[in-house]
């Protein structure tokens, strides 16, 4: 009898690579750009969040961070802690201190209500730099402070907690912890377990009394991002359970029935939700497992190539620009549908996410790749043109973050 395939062996198939994680990346990050748009047309609503924008952001962004983990998983086993720390930071820094400098110096200035003098002279202006090293500011002074949200780039809260990740990473690679996955598990049930406890004994979240996408008190970076109840917990715990996917990799079945019966829980969640009694740890120990597992299967399964998405890794310009250039077509077109300012502002996001990688992401990459196991297998794909719209640069195959 044939013995039962395992996440694994899928994985040893391919050479070690996932040919779904393309697909996932770029289907995730656009998902995102669409849950955002409703609040970037309507503003935040009273009550609960509708579930169609409740379950993607959760879904989409943990399923990120599992990747992410699974991913960095086998880049720790593979490099020093040096060789861990520069690839790393050569990947996530650049790109985003580009987005960064163009949403203050340029688009900064373009939108906003205030005299130029007086932007160029305010401290706010300033600060935002500080999200390069991820102390989260979401407003430029008087930018798009006419539209239902008021922040520029609202993703930008994920950037402390992924940082957060490789933190422990950096950690885990200097205690050989990697070789004991064992412990990464009980990390990981540990984070849900406290934090099911706070929530079981009272300690709920309490929404941050302050404007939407103000992020400067020390109230809404405790309470709204807390590491155990908060929004950022499930990013941890998505993080050290995709780590922990990946090392006992051999052990998990590759198996389409427990790939239903996760997508079946899912979809319960999606409708039942959102509810209050469905907390993030509540969520954190029901979903997120689900989530993993359905990341992984579809990680090392063969899922097709998009068009356009296929020539280079886009999912990070996506993720940088995909909030901007959406508050910029609702400033520009602000009485255009839903629909239509949402596939305006893809076009844009994608031409966008095509410069990042072209002309930043990729040349950076280069950099990575004398230590680097990704780097020289995405640029030694054949060149194939980029639509003229984004310049004309030539492309090349992604096939890992």
């Amino acid at each position: 009898m044939m013995s039962r395939q395992s996440i694994g062996n899928m994985l040893d198939r391919q050479k070690g690579f996932g040919p779904g994680f393309d697909f996932l990346r770029i289907s995730l990050a656009v998902s995102v750009v669409a849950a955002h748009a409703p609040y970037i047309a309507m503003g935040r609503l009273d009550g609960p969040e509708p579930w169609y924008v409740f379950f993607p952001h959760y879904a989409a962004l943990v399923a990120f961070f599992v990747l992410g983990g699974f991913l960095v998983a086998a880049s720790g086993l593979r490099l020093s802690l040096k060789e861990f720390v520069i690839n790393r930071g050569l990947r996530i820094i650049p790109a985003l201190a580009v987005e960064i400098v163009l949403s203050a110096l340029i688009l900064g200035p373009i939108f906003t209500s205030l005299p130029l003098s007086e932007y160029f002279t305010s401290y706010g202006t300033y600060r935002y730099f500080g999200n390069i090293a991820g102390l989260v500011d979401y407003m430029l002074p008087g930018v798009f402070s006419g539209n239902p949200a008021p922040e520029v780039n609202s993703s930008l809260w994920t950037i402390p907690f992924e940082y957060m990740c490789y933190v422990l990473m950096m950690a885990v690679i200097s205690c050989g912890l990697l070789r004991r996955p064992a412990l990464i598990l009980f990390g990981a049930i540990a984070l849900v377990g406290i934090g099911l406890a706070l929530d079981l004994t009272g300690h709920a979240v309490l929404p941050p009394q302050l404007t939407p996408g103000v992020t400067a008190s020390l109230h809404d970076k405790i309470f709204s991002t807390a590491i155990f109840l908060g929004r950022g917990s499930k990013l941890l715990v998505a993080f050290i359970l995709g780590v922990a996917i990946y090392l006992y990799r051999y052990r998990i079945p590759y198996d389409g029935r427990i790939l239903a019966a996760c997508c079946l829980l899912c979809l319960a969640v999606a409708i039942i939700g959102p509810v209050d009694w469905l907390t993030q740890p509540v969520l954190n120990a029901t979903l997120c497992p689900a989530l993993v597992y359905i990341t992984a299967y579809l990680g090392v399964s063969k899922l097709p190539r998009l068009p356009v998405f296929s020539r280079g890794d886009y999912s990070y310009g996506i993720y940088l620009y995909g909030f901007p250039l959406q508050q910029v077509v609702k400033t520009l077109l602000p009485n255009t549908s839903l629909l239509a300012q949402f596939w305006i502002s893809f076009v844009l996001i994608t031409l966008f996410a095509a410069f990042s990688w072209h002309w930043i992401e990729k040349p950076v990459l280069k950099l990575r790749s004398g230590f680097s196991f990704v780097a020289p297998r995405r640029l030694a794909a054949d060149d194939t043109p980029l639509a003229a719209a984004a310049g004309g640069v030539a492309g090349r195959r992604s096939v890992a973050p």
